[in-house]
């Protein structure tokens, strides 16, 4: 063989190994072609599901929860950050006139007002929202208690700023003959100061004379009412609070004891404690003067939280008694009818052995306060399925004889089956469970504790007939010969978890959180989401069974239809908060000379951080190809605000400031904000508030 010949072999095989190694190196490449961030609320027995269409060029989310009308979406971002799964899990249970009537108390609120009225529509019961009540409660209850701290000499309504803002109140107590100044936790603060419901009345204008619910001026709210106004011979509620310097002097059974002191003596004053039918409404309760334990506890709720003190109803439906408990620090047990502050002994000092106690939250919520009025022992219930899995939101009640009403407690489990109960000493109880999947006994009650012991822990285990619907996957294996075409990453956590259940007095469904929230998560083809849509076992890859965060990388392994699916099948009562984040990545295929087959531009659009915002907020984007780019805001009647960009960006991220000025640079009005990102043939939108 001549050198020439030998020479161009080399050469040729010089050139194949050049060859191989740019298309090797080619396809150890990804390109990013599409991205997206989700927040989804996922109820029980649904899912959330992100799906891939082959050939691949974008993610498909599938979102559980439904879509809140653009002013509720406005409404959510102006609430504070800690508050706005709750206020959009709400309002996504009402039809889109009240969303929007409820959005617009929240978007034209007083700036100092919009937590507490955010916090108010997030927390009062959908029923209530969707029923009869009067919204403008609403507003009224949060400008009454503002008006009340201006005049309170020993409290002091505060703020915090940030993403988090919020409200609570500074108090003063007198304590071991000094004053000192404490604050309230903030969830007392909402809970217990500024929830307009105080038990089973539906908050509402009611007119005094009759108790029914009638318009302004003749129907008043109790907050007002109770604290400025009197009945001819009465005394007035703010009167009595004007020389009050400490929420109270931290001493037992004394009217001379601040301002807890002096509701208790105005309680007195302006009420007869005698057989009278009962009524729920404060202020019809006020206007009779007449009443036992039940109308007494909730008038005082109402003036002590009129009075900017964080005060609950708390039921002994065993003992067929009602009182009141207020926040210093701790519940403290409060009587007015026989001045009893600070003083829980007092019931088992009059003979009874108290079964149980329990308080009343604003959304028809109630928790155990046993432990305070008496020794207690525990009781474990433990609630599983036909097939040994633990079964959530199951509704335990507790009843123990004599008793009135349904029982003497009730509790609902948790993703565990478990509840726990501390219940008083001496008596016997009986309990039951209902679900979803069956009740426990078939009908009636079983005995649990024949003589409960103080210290003592009981254990009842519950099986319950039918059977949770939880997602039956079995690990899929890949095909002969894969394709690596597509690549899908996923980041995810699920923050907090939402408990359901129906209060057993008025039916409202409440809401409860609890962090972390779980998933199950998998990827699975076509033909198995296809079983698992139908409930019948399925294949899948990448399967997480109660995870609570975390990331994924999955390269599509055949060219069909892929979905990644975040399911909350297995429970039957909670909700799942979700956040994801989705980048789907492809194979350079190479550029064409005559630019057919050239790579489409993607664009992502990340959060801008803050939202809401004052003075300025950050946007990034990112796009895969370098060219032009366009950043640009809008008004919500469409008009342009702002130009921010307008120009040639290189490939990559890219990160703007917009400080709230238009073109001209004037400050612009707070509101409600578009912003528009375009490159190449795409064009993203997302949505800012601006809060002067």
């Amino acid at each position: 063989m001549d050198s020439s010949l030998r020479g161009r072999r080399l050469l040729f095989l010089l050139v194949l190994v050049c060859l191989v190694f740019v298309a090797t190196s080619t396809r150890a490449e990804w390109v990013l072609i599409d991205s997206t961030y989700v927040t989804d609320l996922v109820p029980a027995g649904e899912e959330c599901c992100l799906s891939l269409q082959y050939p691949a060029h974008r993610i498909d989310v599938s979102a559980a929860a439904g879509d809140l009308t653009p002013d509720a979406e406005a409404a959510v971002a102006l609430a504070p950050g800690w508050l706005r799964t709750a206020l959009r899990e709400n309002l996504l249970q009402l039809d889109e006139a009240d969303q929007n009537l409820y959005a617009g108390l929240i978007l034209s609120a007083e700036p100092a007002y919009v937590d507490e009225i955010c916090f108010e529509v997030a927390h009062v019961a959908p029923e209530t929202l969707g029923g009869s009540m009067d919204p403008g409660v609403l507003v009224e209850n949060v400008e009454s208690l503002y008006a009340a701290d201006g005049h309170l000499a020993y409290a002091d309504i505060v703020d915090y700023a940030g993403e988090d803002y919020y409200s609570t109140i500074s108090y003063r107590v007198l304590e071991g003959g000094e004053t000192h100044e404490f604050e309230l936790p903030r969830d007392v603060y909402y809970w217990y100061v500024v929830h307009p419901r105080l038990h089973k009345e539906t908050p509402n204008y009611i007119n005094p004379d009759t108790g029914y619910p009638a318009a302004p001026p003749t129907g008043v709210f109790w907050r007002d009412f109770l604290m400025n106004h009197s009945d001819h011979g009465y005394p007035l509620l703010r009167t009595r609070l004007d020389t009050c310097s400490v929420l109270w002097k931290s001493e037992q059974n004394t009217l001379d004891n601040g301002a807890v002191g002096a509701v208790t003596r105005w309680i007195q004053d302006v009420m007869t404690f005698q057989s009278y039918p009962h009524h729920n409404q404060p202020v019809r309760i006020c206007r009779l003067h007449v009443g036992t334990c039940s109308v007494h506890s909730y008038l005082t709720s109402a003036a002590a939280r009129a009075a900017l003190i964080p005060t609950v109803v708390n039921v002994m439906y065993s003992d067929n008694h009602k009182i009141n408990e207020f926040w210093d620090r701790q519940w403290i047990a409060w009587e007015p009818v026989n001045t009893y502050i600070d003083y829980p002994e007092g019931y088992e000092n009059w003979g009874w052995d108290v079964a149980a106690a329990f308080n009343w939250r604003g959304d028809s919520f109630i928790w155990d306060a046993t432990e305070r009025y008496t020794e207690v022992c525990t009781l474990n219930v433990s609630v599983t399925d036909s097939e040994g899995r633990p079964v959530d939101g199951a509704r335990v009640k507790i009843l123990s004889y004599p008793c009135v009403s349904w029982g003497a407690t009730a509790g609902w489990t948790d993703r565990d089956g478990q509840k726990q109960f501390l219940l008083g000493d001496n008596r016997a109880f009986l309990a039951s469970v209902q679900s979803d999947i069956g009740n426990y006994p078939p009908s009636g009650t079983e005995v649990v504790i024949s003589s409960s012991q103080p210290g003592v822990s009981y254990q009842w285990n519950v099986a319950l007939p039918g059977a949770v619907p939880a997602p039956r996957a079995s690990p899929d294996s890949l095909p002969g010969n894969p394709t690596d075409d597509y690549r899908l990453v996923v980041e995810y956590d699920l923050p907090v978890e939402i408990l359901h259940g129906s209060n057993l007095d008025d039916g409202n469904r409440f809401s409860e959180p609890n962090s972390p929230g779980h998933t199950s998560f998998f990827i699975c083809d076509q033909e198995n989401f296809a079983h698992y849509a139908a409930g019948d076992s399925f294949r899948a890859f990448e399967i997480r069974e109660e995870t609570s965060r975390g990331s994924v990388e999955f390269v599509l392994p055949s060219p069909e239809p892929w979905h990644a699916v975040f399911s909350n099948r297995g429970n039957l009562a909670l909700t799942q908060e979700l956040n994801v984040t989705a980048r789907l990545y492809a194979r350079p295929t190479g550029v064409a000379s005559d630019g057919e087959h050239e790579e489409p531009t993607t664009l992502s659009l990340y959060p801008s951080r803050p939202n809401p915002f004052s003075p300025e907020t950050r946007i990034a984007f990112r796009v895969s190809l370098a060219g032009r780019a366009d950043v640009t805001i809008y008004d919500v009647r469409g008009k342009k605000v702002r130009t921010l960009v307008s120009g040639f960006r290189g490939a990559g991220e890219h990160a703007v400031v917009w400080d709230g000025r238009d073109d001209a640079g004037r400050a612009v009005s707070s509101g409600v904000y578009f912003l528009s990102v375009s490159a190449g043939n795409c064009r993203r939108v997302g949505k800012l508030l601006l809060i002067r």
